[in-house]
């Protein structure tokens, strides 16, 4: 081939590369500008969301919780479902949710649980080393899960634990009855179901799992706490809505007052413990119409019950077991309760 024809070859490649080039790169800037659109809209999206009344109720209540947890982790060596499990649940979502949550709070906690828990290891391997009972270990994974943790010899622990303690129904039982937190055979089941779900092996875990949700499916639930744990039971077992995860969703929802909220018990009056755990549990669900409207009342009373420290009351009627302890969080003797409320608030008021 004579030079000037090889060099004719050699512009007409460098010409095509260069409108090829050309056009990759018109190509890639337009994704950009269509991811940046995307992305723009969702930042939107996201902010309208967390600026709305209910995004900012929930943001109002992140410093006390996280105050609290604090306080508490300094001042007492033992795990706790209001302090430590209901407080990584709430952070953890509002983390992922978007709104502002202090860098190192969930990490405390979750630093916090998995020492406690480690210095129980071989306890927890027989069987036992769980003052709560399967509930607790029920609540220390599914919060430890919620916080983002990694599976390791700890969480393997607790998964051996739940898995000695199961009952041949199928179900895991309340050890010791203080309400409303700690009262409910649904609760311990579903959230030993939920630890199960997110740290057991596959193999391990399948019989167990398939009993427990055999347990929740064929069991009447008495009380809100029954039958909030036995919706999201169900929905984390991923039951068709259209079968028992509808019916308990339906359950649940003849449960709210006219008041718009929900009681504990069919004879006490509405609280922000059970309205905030009956809306999450709807929310969570992905429950039908026409249950968005209560939703929305729902959450309506719960802004209408926030105080203006951005916290929720309500008063104990469990005895206390241990020294009495100001964790710093408002409202006294009423300040675990409480505490247990507003994170409930939090993750039921917080964005999806």
């Amino acid at each position: 081939m004579k030079p000037f024809a090889r060099g004719n070859l050699f512009l007409g490649i460098a010409v095509g590369s260069c409108k090829a080039w050309a056009k990759m790169r018109i190509v890639h800037f337009r994704l950009l500008a269509v991811l940046a659109a995307c992305l723009s809209g969702w930042g939107a999206l996201l902010a309208k969301e967390t600026s709305s009344p209910a995004g900012k109720a929930a943001s109002r209540a992140i410093p006390l919780i996280e105050k609290s947890a604090l306080v508490y982790v300094e001042k007492r060596d033992c795990f706790s479902c209001h302090h430590q499990a209901l407080a990584m649940m709430a952070l953890g979502r509002s983390r992922d949710v978007g709104l502002k949550v202090a860098q190192d709070s969930i990490a405390t906690q979750a630093k916090f649980s998995l020492d406690y828990f480690g210095g129980r290891s071989k306890l927890l391997l027989q069987g036992k080393g769980v003052p709560g009972g399967p509930y607790n270990a029920g609540y220390a994974l599914t919060s430890l899960s919620a916080a983002g943790e990694p599976a390791d010899e700890v969480t393997q622990a607790l998964v051996r634990y739940l898995l000695k303690s199961q009952k041949k129904d199928g179900s895991w039982k309340i050890i010791n009855h203080r309400p409303p937190i700690e009262d409910s055979h649904f609760a311990a089941t579903a959230l030993s179901y939920r630890g199960l779900q997110a740290y057991g092996e596959p193999k391990e875990r399948k019989g167990a799992l398939e009993k427990s949700l055999q347990w929740l499916k064929e069991t009447p639930p008495g009380s809100t706490e029954d039958h909030a744990f036995k919706l999201l039971g169900l929905h984390w077992g991923k039951v068709p809505k259209a079968k028992e995860t509808g019916k308990a969703s339906r359950a649940l929802l003849d449960l709210q007052r006219e008041d718009h909220g929900w009681a504990q018990l069919p004879d006490m009056t509405s609280d922000a413990y059970a309205t905030s755990l009956a809306l999450f549990a709807l929310k969570e669900s992905g429950a039908q119409q026409p249950v968005p409207k209560a939703i929305s009342l729902g959450e309506k009373w719960l802004l209408d019950h926030q105080l203006k420290d951005g916290s929720w009351l309500v008063k104990t009627r469990s005895k206390p077991i241990q020294k009495p302890l100001d964790s710093e969080f408002p409202h006294g003797k009423h300040q675990f309760i409480s505490m247990a409320a507003t994170c409930w608030a939090v993750m039921a008021l917080a964005p999806r």
